[in-house]
């Protein structure tokens, strides 16, 4: 691995950790939809947070991972599809 590519790494991993420190400092992390806990991940298939006691019916086809920019998601607004 060059100097240039360990570099871009190094660059990218903290511009993500800086990402994560800015979103769950000034937004917030999700809460689940259905108890209220800090929410793992973001139900697809019903588009809402949740944490790990509530996995949708899909499975884990139907889950990804909490991403910064849903810390800034106004959950409580329906989307509009």
């Amino acid at each position: 691995m060059s100097f240039l590519s360990r570099l871009r790494a190094r660059v990218r991993s903290r511009f993500d950790d800086w990402r994560w420190w800015y979103a769950l400092r000034v937004g917030s992390a999700p809460n689940c939809a259905v108890c209220g806990n800090e929410a793992a991940w973001i139900a697809t298939s019903e588009n809402e947070p949740r944490c790990f006691q509530h996995i949708p019916a899909e499975g884990e086809e139907a889950i990804r991972d909490v991403r910064p920019e849903d810390c800034f998601t106004d959950w409580d607004e329906p989307t509009s599809e």
